[in-house]
């Protein structure tokens, strides 16, 4: 194959999903439903190709990548469904698409069914679930349709927007506040795909469309911090932070900006609580050193283009022991009961996540006491090569310590690493945190220790498998 007949395309569309007012919000237990709109939320879709010589490679090389203002994608059926939509669109097989969500706490339930979220079987949330496939199937055909000849650049800067939350308290409890000394991922990854020379694009290409080689077409931005600036008392649908950097970088850099939300599983915003000058504030300190980078971005090699992905069975979360079950059981029975005898408005988000972990314990202990053994969780990790940059993906919410030791085993220079990709699982501490307890461990955690160590094992064996 000619070396002059190769060559990275790539083409990008946006849709709007925002849902309707009234659709319960997820990432907070016990909100009441939205009251309405501050500022939309979209998906945006990157579709890649190897353009080669044979005419059939370019077609079977393709890869989506899809941004989405969603919290995750709960539910075993939704990645799956989206998915296949795509496939029936655009021929793209599932194993090549990549479902990224921005893990922003102020969208709306996607989960139903027994186990779904606070208001997931509500109309609006069954007819919201189930239009969004359609949504997104159709801006990947439109990407798809649009793509060009690209180029890659790609550049890191460091930003401090998000501050790690594992605070511990003088009596050695650890609580979701403030920890300046925790561990905190500050590097702003960004690749710049620009087009390259070639025919102009048709007259129906999407609005915003490059005319000239060398404007970017699209900025994919990395970094980890919860979208979770207004606080859990906030009943306006946004985008937060990541909406306001997507508009930054637009406008000081070009092209259409994606955010992949990285390993925030322990790291919130600087700035918390319900005042719109967070999101604000953040979102353009954040897109301020993303253009930067954007704009001083250096030019590297954009082939070859792959994709590898793995499943794993995350091994469920059980007590540490039977006696330690038998307490955790007791306690939260005791809550239970206090609980149900304060103001019910007020506990509601209290009383849920206490049921949560009544029902978990309750399976643990048994399963360790002889009854039936807790089944693993399944997790899809994936990886992705452009030229020297690359992404490993991951479903979970990961502690950012191992999202950084992804990227310093990794062998690619430039390598990003996505949580909240292709379903949910929930929070992947690293085996310390355990033992120190607090919120992601005791209440909304199902795995066990070992899972952070075998996500990390998987994505650098995926990184290295793509060399």
């Amino acid at each position: 194959m000619p070396e002059e007949a190769r060559c990275l395309t790539a083409g990008v569309a946006r849709t709007v999903i925002t849902p309707p007012i009234g659709i319960h919000l997820t990432g907070f237990a016990g909100r009441p439903p939205s009251t309405g709109i501050h500022d939309d939320l979209w998906a945006t879709a990157l579709v890649l190709a190897e353009r080669g010589a044979e005419p059939s490679s370019e077609q079977e090389s393709r890869i989506a990548l899809v941004a989405l203002d969603l919290l995750g994608l709960y539910g075993d059926e939704l990645a799956p469904d989206i998915k296949g939509r795509i496939q029936e669109v655009t021929g793209i097989p599932p194993e090549r698409v990549l479902l990224s969500c921005s893990h922003t706490h102020y969208g709306p339930v996607v989960a139903g069914g027994v186990t779904g979220r606070e208001g997931g079987n509500s109309p609006e949330a069954i007819a919201y679930r189930a239009a969004l496939p359609h949504h997104l199937a159709g801006i990947v055909a439109a990407a798809d349709a649009a793509r060009r000849p690209v180029t890659l650049a790609v550049g890191r800067g460091s930003v401090k927007v998000g501050i790690n939350r594992r605070e511990r308290r003088p009596d050695g409890r650890i609580v979701l506040g403030q920890n300046p000394e925790g561990a905190l991922d500050s590097e702003v990854l960004v690749w710049r795909l620009d087009a390259a020379a070639g025919p102009p694009p048709e007259p129906g290409a999407p609005i915003g469309w490059p005319r000239r080689s060398g404007e970017p077409v699209a900025i994919v931005v990395n970094y980890a911090c919860h979208a979770v600036s207004l606080g859990g008392q906030m009943r306006l649908i946004t985008a937060d932070f990541p909406g306001v950097m997507r508009r930054v970088v637009e406008q000081l850099a070009g092209g259409t900006a994606l955010f992949i939300q990285g390993a925030a599983g322990n790291i919130n915003p600087s700035l918390m609580g319900p005042d719109w000058d967070h999101p604000r504030r953040l979102g353009h300190t954040l897109g301020a050193e993303a253009a930067r980078v954007a704009l001083l971005a250096q030019p590297t090699e954009a082939l070859p283009l792959r994709l590898t992905r793995e499943r794993l069975l995350l091994p469920a979360l059980l007590p540490p022991s039977i006696e330690a079950g038998r307490a955790q059981l007791a306690a939260l029975e005791a809550e239970r009961e206090r609980l149900h005898q304060a103001d019910p408005e007020s506990t509601r988000g209290r009383r849920w996540w206490n049921e949560q972990r009544l029902e978990r314990v309750r399976r643990g202990l048994a399963a360790l006491e002889g009854g039936e053994p807790l089944p693993p969780i399944p997790a899809e990790v994936a990886a992705l090569r452009l030229g020297s940059a690359a992404l490993a993906t991951c479903p979970g919410e990961l502690f950012c310590e191992i999202g950084m030791a992804i990227k310093r085993a990794s062998p690619f220079t430039w390598t990003a690493v996505a949580g909240y990709t292709d379903g949910a699982v929930g929070y992947i501490p690293t085996r310390e945190a355990y033992a120190e307890g607090g919120y992601e461990v005791e209440s909304a955690c199902r795995v066990n220790p070992e899972a952070g160590e075998l996500i990390y094992e998987a994505g650098v064996r995926l990184l290295h498998h793509l060399q």
